[in-house]
C-alpha cells in the first residue's frame, strides 16, 4: 500500500510539474515578405523581410516579448542586408491594465504620428467605460526624447481618437475618426499638426470590402495634403511628407497566411514636383 501511496504521490508531483513547464512553454511565431517599389526620384527596389516573435507567459499577469528582424536586398547580396533585435520587452497585464517595459513598437491613432520600431522605455495602457487611454515615455532610435498620450474612444456609430507627442524639441497634436457607411464601406480620416513650426495635414480614406480569410478582397482610395514638417520621422509612411494627392490600394487574400498587397501612388509636392510610387507586396505569417 506504501508503495502504491508513494508512485500516486510522485506521479502526481510529476504530473503537477509538467503541467507547469508547458504552462511557461514559448511560443513562437512570424512573418515573411517579399517586397517590390518603384517610386520618384531613387528608382526601384526588391526587398525580403523576415520577422520572428518569441513570446511566453511568465504567471497570470507577467510575459516577456521579443522579436528577431532580418532584412535583404534581394539584387544586391552584401547591400541593404541586416539582422538586427528589435522588440524586447517585459509586460505586466491586468484586466483593463497593460505595461510594457523595454524596446518596442509604437503606433498612435490611423499613423500619421506614429506607427514605427525601435523605442525603448516603458508604455501603459487601461481601459475605462469604453474608452482607451495609452501612454509611453523613452526614447526613438536616434536617442532622442519621446512621449505621447493616446485617447480613443466610441461615440455612437463613429470611432474617435486625440494624440499629443513631443519628440525633441517639437510637438505634435493628431486628431481620427473611422465609421461604417455601409456593412462593408469604412471612412477613415486623420488630422496631424506640427505645433512647434505650425505645420499641418490630412489624410482621407474610403475602404470597401475586408481581407480577412481566403479569396476575401479589400481595395481603398485616400487622399492626403501634408505640408513639409507636418510629420515627425515616426509616421506610418515616409511617403505621405511632404505630399498631396490619391492613392488607390488593393489587398487580396492569397490563403488564410498569405496577403497580396498592391498600391499606386499618384502624389506631388507641395512644391508640384511629381511624388508617384508603384508598391506590390506578398506577405505571409506563420
Amino acid at each position: 500500500m506504501k508503495k502504491k501511496l508513494i508512485a500516486a504521490a510522485v506521479m502526481a508531483a510529476l504530473t503537477v510539474s509538467t503541467a507547469s513547464v508547458l504552462a511557461a512553454a514559448p511560443t513562437f511565431s512570424g512573418d515573411a515578405n517579399i517586397e517590390y517599389r518603384n517610386q520618384d526620384g531613387s528608382g526601384d527596389y526588391l526587398t525580403n523581410r523576415i520577422r520572428l516573435n518569441v513570446d511566453s507567459q511568465i504567471d497570470d499577469n507577467f510575459y516577456i516579448h521579443g522579436r528577431v528582424r532580418m532584412d535583404n536586398d534581394l539584387r544586391n547580396g552584401s547591400v541593404g542586408n541586416q539582422t538586427t533585435f528589435d522588440q524586447a520587452y517585459i509586460g505586466a497585464k491586468a484586466g483593463q491594465f497593460d505595461a510594457k517595459v523595454g524596446k518596442q513598437s509604437l503606433a498612435i491613432g490611423k499613423g500619421l504620428l506614429m506607427d514605427d520600431d525601435k523605442f525603448t522605455g516603458a508604455q501603459v495602457g487601461i481601459a475605462l467605460d469604453g474608452a482607451k487611454l495609452n501612454g509611453f515615455y523613452g526614447k526613438d532610435a536616434a536617442d532622442a526624447k519621446t512621449h505621447f498620450a493616446d485617447l480613443s474612444n466610441a461615440l455612437g456609430n463613429v470611432n474617435v481618437g486625440a494624440a499629443f507627442l513631443k519628440e525633441a524639441d517639437s510637438k505634435y497634436y493628431a486628431l481620427n475618426a473611422d465609421t461604417k457607411l455601409t456593412d462593408n464601406v469604412v471612412l477613415n480620416v486623420e488630422y496631424a499638426k506640427n505645433d512647434t513650426l505650425s505645420k499641418d495635414g490630412y489624410l482621407a480614406e474610403v475602404a470597401v470590402g475586408e481581407a480577412a480569410k481566403k479569396g476575401d478582397f479589400k481595395y481603398a482610395v485616400s487622399y492626403r495634403d501634408i505640408d513639409a514638417g507636418a510629420l515627425p520621422n515616426f509616421t506610418t509612411d515616409g511617403w505621405y511628407k511632404d505630399s498631396k494627392g490619391f492613392r488607390v490600394k488593393g489587398i487580396y487574400k492569397v490563403s488564410d497566411a498569405a496577403t497580396l498587397t498592391a498600391y499606386q501612388d499618384l502624389g506631388e509636392k507641395q512644391n508640384g514636383d511629381d511624388h508617384k510610387r508603384t508598391n506590390v507586396e506578398f506577405a505571409v505569417n506563420f
